[in-house]
């Protein structure tokens, strides 16, 4: 379906699922939209489409760590902005992985995800996306190497163009219009070295802490993006179900000046360790995502979140979630 097709849907209301393209959704969006009044799909663990080297648990079901079923580039084209990557320097590069200690493995690696970015970008110029960079490995006490490895990676003249910057050191993605980071990858890091606006290095902020006297804070953080992030760390998808939309009602909404995440993920336990996998329980919390949200865009009145973080993430999935942005 054209372009203008489309737009005289939105205008008419009477937008249904399956319209849009995944891979250029955002085209359809006003410039003038800031970026915490998007609904956007997220990559959970976003680089674990493959399993390498895996360590003690793993190498007996690599399915409690495979999270996804497509590599970075297919997750963009099916409509995923937003990608949570979790970095490691082992055997002699920088990998994406999903490990406790030194069980778990590697997935792809960071030259893997940063040039289907690009290769993505170049081609979706109507598009922007978040890379989060987070959970780089600590039981082997070289994080500050792997943080600089990580920096030395991304200066790379290559990316330089594609990056998103700012002037401002204080800016609040929150609040930068849509039309301001077309066609341009967004940085983010949860950890203080290297945090340059003008080298598009933004500081992450978790959007749930406490205080000194250990009582509970919920908001923005600090620049330059805060994001209310809090998993449910359960297998029981009525479990999980409560707490988000509990979290979503109180804490959620658009056009903030913070994301909320709506983290629809099922965490394996001791039991899907012997039979089960993550895509196991991503097939349960899809399916049922897709029910909630149809409910939740037929209440107006009911919060959306900035970005729905989901395992094993596909078009038919996304599809729901970028819905709600219409």
């Amino acid at each position: 379906m054209s372009k203008n097709r489309i737009m005289q849907h939105l205008e008419n209301g009477d937008l249904r699922e399956h319209v849009l393209d995944t891979s250029t959704w955002m085209d359809y969006l006003d410039g003038s939209t800031k970026l915490s009044g998007i609904v956007m799909p997220g990559s959970h663990d976003a680089g674990m489409s493959q399993t390498d080297h895996c360590g003690a648990g793993a190498q007996l079901n690599r399915g409690i760590i495979q999270t996804q079923t497509l590599n970075i580039q297919q997750q963009l084209e099916a409509g995923s902005r937003y990608f949570d990557l979790r970095v490691d320097y082992d055997y002699g590069e920088l990998v994406t992985y999903h490990r406790t200690g030194d069980a778990g493995g590697n997935g792809q690696s960071l030259a893997a995800v940063l040039d289907q970015s690009l290769k993505f970008i170049q081609s979706h110029q109507s598009e922007t996306f978040i890379l989060k960079f987070s959970h780089i490995r600590t039981n082997r006490n070289k994080e500050r190497d792997i943080k600089d490895r990580i920096d030395e990676f991304l200066a790379d003249i290559k990316y330089r163009a594609y990056l998103f910057t700012q002037s401002k050191s204080d800016v609040n993605l929150a609040k930068i219009a849509l039309n301001d980071c077309r066609g341009k990858i967004i940085l983010v890091f949860d950890y203080p070295e290297h945090i340059s606006a003008r080298a598009a290095r933004f500081r992450y902020h978790d959007g749930f802490s406490r205080d000194s006297s250990g009582a509970e804070l919920v908001g923005y953080g600090g620049p330059n993006i805060t994001v209310c992030d809090s998993y449910s760390n359960t297998t029981s998808l009525e479990k999980m179900k409560h707490d988000q939309l509990k979290k979503l009602d109180a804490y959620g909404g658009l056009d903030k000046d913070y994301f909320f995440l709506l983290s629809w993920t099922l965490t394996p336990n001791i039991d899907t360790f012997f039979k089960g996998s993550v895509k196991e329980l991503a097939e349960v919390a899809n399916l049922a995502l897709e029910e909630v949200l149809k409910e939740r865009i037929s209440e107006p009145h009911k919060p959306k979140p900035n970005i729905v973080y989901i395992d094993c993430l596909n078009a038919k999935t996304t599809q729901s979630i970028i819905q709600c942005n219409f």
